[in-house]
């Protein structure tokens, strides 16, 4: 009777063991934890991977993990030897990085932080950010969970620059233009900035040099730091730097015991060398005036001429005159009369007429 039982038993576990199956369970993440039917943890054979002896009866796992969707499955004498799980995140880590660094960083309108913030987006959400920073265009991006497969999105953003600071150096202390404004004056360089979405006018006006006048794009190549040389204005250094007797009327007193036909024969002297041709040469008034000379340099003619008019006797015996030196400008190759105004200098071919005269007749 006892061998019976013992070929009874024997005959049982072996029908157990052939009806017995082990399957090799691996999960992603491999921080997931597997769970029994019943709550109860299952240890590892190594990290995320699991062994599961079945037999005819089903045994039901739950694979959890934090930041995951739970997935619930059956393990049975049908299930392959080998299975893998991986289980769907529902919630990622979002990571954004700005260039330039120094940009602020706003999720859901509210401000999250400078350079690089982190945060956490889950499913079936999403998320606004907006990036500013000075001299670049507002970054506006609407960020949804299924944007990016893996469970770590990376936004690496390089914002668009919509100015560029140029450090501009010159010969001599100038004033600096842009748009007509004064940025900087008396010195030698000024930082400009440049508009993406128009170009500026930039003008630079130093004595002694030509005003340089330039359209400037912000899409140009322009260097960071730039040295421009401004061209010598010639008609600049062929003016007396005294600029006090141009335009203005003179009093002339002529001497006593000199006549009024000799004054004048000694002021005609000092104008016809100077000037070829006397448009008003009234000797009984005692009124002249010479024709226009025009001298053009580079952008610009200038043109001078001489007026004496004697002056009414007021009672005291005197004999004076009145006496002018009048110079005008004008900024194109053909002037007009309507094109020219009053410059404050003088050619130095005329500067010394006044002087001469008055030391003649005074």
């Amino acid at each position: 009777m006892l061998k019976k039982s013992l070929l009874f038993m024997a005959a049982l576990m072996c029908a157990f063991t052939l009806s017995a199956k082990s399957v090799q369970i691996t999960i992603e993440p491999a921080s997931a934890t597997l769970y029994q039917q019943k709550g109860k943890a299952v240890q590892p054979v190594s990290e995320g991977v699991y062994s599961i002896t079945c037999s005819i009866v089903d045994l039901a796992f739950t694979a959890k993990a934090d930041g995951y969707d739970s997935e619930s499955f059956v393990v049975n004498m049908k299930s392959p030897k080998t299975m893998e799980i991986k289980l769907k995140p529902n919630r990622k880590h979002v990571t954004v990085t700005t260039d330039p660094k120094e940009a602020v960083i706003y999720v859901d309108g509210r401000e999250a932080g400078q350079g690089q913030v982190e945060f956490d987006i889950h499913k079936g959400e999403s998320k606004t950010i907006k990036l500013m920073a000075e001299e670049h265009d507002t970054y506006l991006k609407r960020i949804n969970f299924y944007d990016q497969t893996s469970i770590n999105m990376n936004y690496n953003v390089e914002m668009v620059r919509n100015t560029r600071t140029v450090n501009i150096r010159v010969d001599a202390p100038a004033k600096f233009y842009v748009d007509g404004v004064v940025v900087s004056e008396g010195q030698k360089e000024a930082s400009i900035k440049l508009l993406k979405e128009r170009p500026i006018r930039l003008n630079i006006v130093a004595d002694g040099y030509l005003e340089y006048s330039n359209l400037i794009y912000f899409e140009d190549d322009v260097p960071t730091n730039m040295t421009s040389k401004l061209e010598v204005d010639e008609g600049y250094v062929a003016s007396d730097p005294i600029t006090e007797n141009a335009n203005k009327k003179f009093v002339i007193t002529v001497r006593k015991g000199m006549s009024r036909d000799d004054a004048i024969q000694r002021m005609k002297y000092f104008i016809s060398e100077k000037f070829e041709t006397l448009e008003i040469n009234d000797n009984i008034s005692g009124w002249y005036r010479t024709a226009w000379t025009q001298k053009s340099f580079k952008g610009y003619v200038v043109r001078t001429r001489v007026e004496i008019k004697e002056r009414p006797d007021n009672g005291d015996g005197k004999l004076q005159y009145n006496m002018m030196v009048q110079s005008q400008i004008a900024y194109k190759k053909d002037p007009t009369d309507q094109d020219f105004t009053d410059w404050k200098r003088i050619l130095k071919d005329y500067s010394t007429i006044l002087s001469d005269i008055k030391y003649q007749v005074e």
